[in-house]
Formats: structure tokens, C-alpha cells, sequence
């Protein structure tokens, strides 16, 4: 241990907190001056970060922290490398700038590396005025219990809302039977029609060739009404990347008009040209939206309305991209509307009450709002509203 960091230390010790201290010699401190210069190439901005991080020194951890980081009192002093990831360098830059500074404070969280792996913390460096120069003095808030809490709940989540998807699917059963059925019929016809033109006494293969291309026309039809509903089934959504809006409101909605139809309701697309792409998960924002046209169509049905339209509008708004789903249903009661988006809470009689709750909770992760917003002549409007890519 340096002398006096255990004396130090020895309260913060008795409550079980992590302390340590890093040292910047002559050699760190010139390297830290170097990375301060402006436009910096960045092959010589990482060859700085890499030679700093073999010049600065661990030199004193108290018990708690030698723990936390598996560094016996033996093997200090130790360069910094040893614990500190080069993809972090910049926040270590930042950590060493508080030195000579005593009101200067640097926060951060980052993996450190540990022997057989790394570990989450909460880092924080400030300099005491007793610390010898060129030193700073750090804590260490272990996260693993939090980043474990935090994994939980996104599996919690991401279960949650694929029984939801399958739940959908469940409401919507005849509405599938029928997609599937229908190219299935149409390749049953065509190749019974092909069969029937092989087996005259002429066979006319100019017909032959028509009733194949009606076949792999309802081939491709069935397989691509599979592949969406395997995407809805699918226990994992798609990775996020750039999402092009237009296509994907126009293939949610050819896929739900059918489902649509059979309550009666029709639906109107009212997209903006140049709609701007986001960066979102495709299969989790079909899901947004089938989830809300759906609802409007069962409120519309329940309330036995005469008109029951659907209308989805998408436009750029500054830097957002705002979607409109409006329906001319009965609205919902103004006692309802501020715990629309509770989960277990729901306006109908059948239903668990977490539908809105995964439809918010999916635009807040894509870093998006969902609002409730009643129509003036009836009915209600729900709307998305998603930051533009970049």
C-alpha cells in the first residue's frame, strides 16, 4: 500500500467500500498533454491511449477493492491496462483530468477486467488534497446484482411480449386459416387444370405453363403469409437497424385487412412521401401496430358502430416520425384514460390488460412516446411518435 492510503482508508474499510488510487508520472502526464491536442489523427490518438494506459499505475487498493478486482497488495504497483478496457481509455482521460483538482468529480460506469472475466461497476475519481500529486483517488460500486436485475427484466419483458404476439395470433385464427387457404386453393386448381391439359389427346402446354406460373404465384403468397406469421410466433424479435416505415406500415396492413374485414371495419393508409427510416426491430413495431388496429376493430365491433374506418397516418415531424392509428369507435371514458397504459388494466371484457402496456414499452425502448388522444367528433387516435435515424 502507498503510505498513508490504509490509514486513510480504514473507516470506508469498516463499511465494506471499494477505494484505490491511481498514479500519473512524468511519462502519463505527457501522454495525457499529447491527447489534448485538437484534430488528432485517430491512429495516433489510439497509439497515446495504449502507451497511457501502460504508464499509469495502480498503486494502492484498500481490502473491499482488492477483492472486488482479484489484485493481491503483492502485485502493486500494476499499470493500468491490467484493469481498465482500451475501449474505455477516453473515460480513464477524463478520470485522470480530476488530478490536482480537489472540487473535481468524474463519473462513469464500465466492465473492468477481472481475472476470468470482467465486472461491472460504478466508478468514481475525485482528488483529496491530502493525495501526493499526480495521484487520484477512485470508488467502486459493484453492478452485477443491478446488471443481473436488469437482464431479468429485459427477458421479462421480451417473454411478455411474444405471449402477447402469440395472443394475437390466437384472436386471430380464422383470419390465418383463411390467408393460408386461400393460395393452397389456388395451387390445388392449377395443378388439377394442368393435369386435365396434359391428359388430352393434344396436350395444350401453352395452358400447361399457365396454370405453373398460377402454382409458384401461390407458392410464393402462402410462403410469404408464413414467413409473417412466423415472424409474430418467433420467441426473438429481429436485431435493430434501419427500418424503412412506408413498407412496413403498407405489409402490416394487408395483413390485417383481412381480420379487419371480418369486424366489419375498413382501413385507410395516409403515408407522407419521403418518410424518414428509424432505427428500430421490424417484427417489434409490426407487433405496435397490429396490437392498436386490432383493439380499434374489437372496440368498433363491441360497440356495434355503423361506421367503424380506420385511418393510419405517418409523417415527419422535425426530428420524429409521427404515426396516427384513428378509429370512429366509442372513445374510451375520460376515468379510463390515465391508466390506459397500466398493465392488468383494461376496458374490455376480455382481455388481460397488457397490450398497451407492451405497445409503450416498445416505443420508450426504440426511445419513442405513445399518447392516447381523444377525437373531438368521437373515437380515439393513439399516437407513435419515433426519433428519426441519426
Amino acid at each position: 500500500m502507498v503510505q498513508g492510503f490504509e490509514h486513510a482508508t480504514r473507516a470506508v474499510d469498516a463499511m465494506g467500500l471499494a477505494l484505490g488510487r491511481f498514479d500519473v508520472g512524468a511519462g502519463a502526464a505527457a501522454l495525457l498533454d499529447g491527447l489534448a491536442a485538437r484534430e488528432l489523427p485517430q491512429a495516433r490518438r489510439d497509439d497515446l491511449l495504449r502507451r497511457l494506459l501502460g504508464e499509469v499505475r495502480l498503486v494502492a487498493l484498500n481490502c473491499r477493492a482488492g477483492k472486488l478486482l482479484g489484485i493481491g497488495e503483492d502485485a502493486l504497483p500494476l499499470a493500468a491496462s491490467a484493469l481498465w478496457p482500451f475501449a474505455r481509455a477516453d473515460q480513464l482521460v477524463e478520470s485522470l483530468q480530476t488530478r490536482g483538482e480537489p472540487d473535481a468529480c468524474f463519473r462513469t460506469q464500465l466492465e473492468l477486467k477481472v481475472p476470468g472475466g470482467t465486472l461491472p461497476v460504478h466508478y468514481t475519481s475525485w482528488c483529496e488534497e491530502a493525495d501526493p500529486a499526480g495521484q487520484i483517488t477512485f470508488g467502486l460500486l459493484d453492478r452485477s446484482d443491478q446488471v443481473a436485475a436488469e437482464e431479468a427484466l429485459i427477458r421479462q419483458r421480451t417473454q411478455m411480449a411474444h405471449a402477447d404476439r402469440l395472443s394475437t395470433l390466437g384472436v386471430m385464427t380464422a383470419t390465418i386459416a383463411h390467408e393460408v387457404r386461400q393460395p393452397l386453393s389456388v395451387i390445388l386448381a392449377s395443378a388439377q387444370a394442368a393435369l386435365r391439359w396434359l391428359r388430352r389427346a393434344e396436350p395444350d402446354l401453352a395452358q400447361v405453363e399457365q396454370c405453373l406460373d398460377m402454382i409458384v404465384l401461390g407458392g410464393a403468397k402462402a410462403e410469404e403469409t408464413v414467413a409473417r406469421l412466423r415472424g409474430l410466433a418467433a420467441s426473438r424479435s429481429e436485431a435493430r437497424g434501419r427500418c424503412a416505415l412506408r413498407p412496413l406500415i403498407e405489409e402490416t396492413a394487408d395483413f390485417l385487412r383481412p381480420e379487419l374485414a371480418s369486424r366489419q371495419a375498413t382501413l385507410v393508409l395516409d403515408i407522407a412521401g419521403g418518410l424518414p427510416p428509424v432505427q428500430a426491430d421490424g417484427v417489434q413495431l409490426r407487433q405496435v401496430l397490429i396490437n392498436l388496429l386490432i383493439n380499434a376493430a374489437q372496440a368498433m365491433a363491441d360497440a356495434q358502430c355503423w361506421n367503424r374506418a380506420l385511418k393510419l397516418r405517418a409523417r415527419a415531424d422535425g426530428g420524429f416520425v409521427q404515426i396516427d392509428v384513428e378509429d370512429t369507435g366509442p372513445g374510451v371514458p375520460v376515468a379510463d384514460r390515465d391508466r390506459l397504459f397500466e398493465g392488468f388494466y383494461t376496458t374490455k371484457a376480455s382481455g388481460l390488460g397488457l397490450g398497451l402496456k407492451i405497445c409503450r414499452q416498445i416505443v420508450e425502448d426504440h426511445g419513442g412516446t405513445i399518447d392516447h388522444v381523444p377525437r373531438s367528433s368521437g373515437g380515439s387516435i393513439f399516437r407513435i411518435r419515433l426519433p428519426v435515424e441519426g
